[in-house]
């Protein structure tokens, strides 16, 4: 089948890129047929189909003023992103299209062009943009549940989107004009996969419609089958916990950071890329990797004693915990979003409610007073989230949309 993959990076930045680079990977294996559309970026991987990408804009700092200008007027049209997505689907002719995460990078524009030309479109949903200008639901350090019932407005009042009046503003026109003047996403896409059950009763909870609404959790590739007894400390003489994500403020990182400064007996590696003003403290137990790629990413979670997080979001899944016990390793993060539906507490890591929680779990797994069996991890994990049988229902929806 001919699938065309959209979404606004070619690169592993965060989880929805993971998965996005993942199931190419998976599909093209299968023998698939399989086009990429997404935006101009120095990061982005080779592709044969970059020369329909759409340029860059964003709103970060590594963005001129003019591609941040563009960027806002590109989350409500687009004629560039009208041009690039029918030379893509002119040259690839696909027989569906499966779109990640476009919103303003990538323009909801094409939606309405492919559309015109009857094929169907897979929205997987890795955010909440489809219900709240506050893509996280995340705002002031607790749940943002203001705004339901598409009262957008109330965004722009609280500065729900990077505490900031401007861009709240933006970000609240946008959402009247896709979401209730448009219809954009309701009107063109034809399924909606969401990666939980958190997510789709967060969806209908906020009075998303539900008729076309699926669960289909993120997958995992089957690792080489890990033959150990227990995970014991004193076995590593390099001790350690491994953050991977985008190093921010919202991601809780600083929280892990005031947690193994003074910890013994186990540092905290950071892998990603600085996205906040973030202090990385000058401490023996904290160490910054950078940004690693996937083989390097892997190598160290093989290498490490736990996998943690420090976030308290709304996580829409929660790919990292699911990275983590496909090799073994225990999860240990915050009781939030879509992380129980990954993590048991003493199966395959632990879910705490609190930062003091969670100093006492790590400082448990790193005496040895709390043990893990590795192999039964992975086995567990591989059963429920192996790509095999991700690919078997995904394989299923497409033939469902098949002419």
């Amino acid at each position: 089948m001919k699938i065309l993959e959209i979404n606004k990076f070619y690169f592993p930045k965060r989880g929805a890129e993971k998965h996005f680079l993942d199931l190419i990977q998976l599909l093209g294996k299968r023998g698939h047929e399989v086009a990429v559309f997404s935006m101009q970026h120095p990061k982005n991987l080779k592709t044969r189909w970059s020369q329909y990408f759409v340029s860059a804009v964003g709103y970060t700092s590594e963005y001129s003023f003019w591609q941040r200008v563009k960027g806002i007027f590109r989350g409500f049209y687009s004629l560039e992103a009208k041009r690039k997505i029918n030379q893509i689907l002119d040259n690839f002719q696909p027989d569906i299209v499966h779109i990640h995460n476009i919103y303003h990078q990538l323009s909801p524009t094409i939606l309405f062009e492919i559309k015109k030309r009857n094929i169907p479109i897979i929205m997987t949903v890795h955010d909440f943009k489809l219900i709240s200008p506050n893509y996280n639901l995340y705002h002031q350090g607790k749940l943002y549940s203001r705004g339901k019932n598409k009262k957008y407005y109330q965004c722009f009042l609280d500065k729900c989107f990077k505490n900031s009046y401007l861009q709240s503003f933006a970000a609240m026109l946008e959402m009247y004009w896709h979401g209730v003047i448009l219809r954009t996403y309701e009107k063109n896409i034809d399924l909606f996969l969401v990666p939980s059950i958190f997510v789709k009763n967060i969806l209908d909870e906020w009075g998303f419609p539900m008729k076309n609404v699926q669960v289909l959790p993120h997958f995992i590739f089957e690792n080489k089958p890990i033959k150990t007894r227990e995970i014991r400390s004193e076995e590593n003489t390099n001790k350690f916990a491994l953050y991977a994500g985008g190093i921010s403020k919202d991601k809780g990182v600083e929280t892990l950071l005031a947690i193994f400064s003074d910890l013994k007996g186990l540092k905290l590696y950071l892998a990603g890329n600085i996205e906040d003003d973030i202090d990385i403290l000058k401490n023996q137990n904290i160490r910054y990797l950078g940004f690693l790629n996937q083989t390097m990413l892997s190598s160290y979670i093989e290498k490490s004693n736990l996998v943690i997080s420090g976030s308290q979001l709304s996580e829409t899944f929660g790919l990292i915990a699911l990275e983590a016990i496909a090799k073994g390793k225990p999860f240990v993060g915050f009781k939030s979003g879509a992380y129980s539906e990954i993590i048991k507490n003493k199966s395959n890591g632990f879910l705490v409610d609190n930062k003091k929680k969670m100093a006492e779990t790590v400082k448990n797994i790193a005496e040895n007073k709390i043990l893990f069996n590795q192999e039964k991890i992975q086995q567990e994990a591989i059963k429920k989230f192996g790509s095999k049988k991700y690919l078997e229902i995904f394989e299923k929806i497409l033939d469902s949309f098949k002419k």
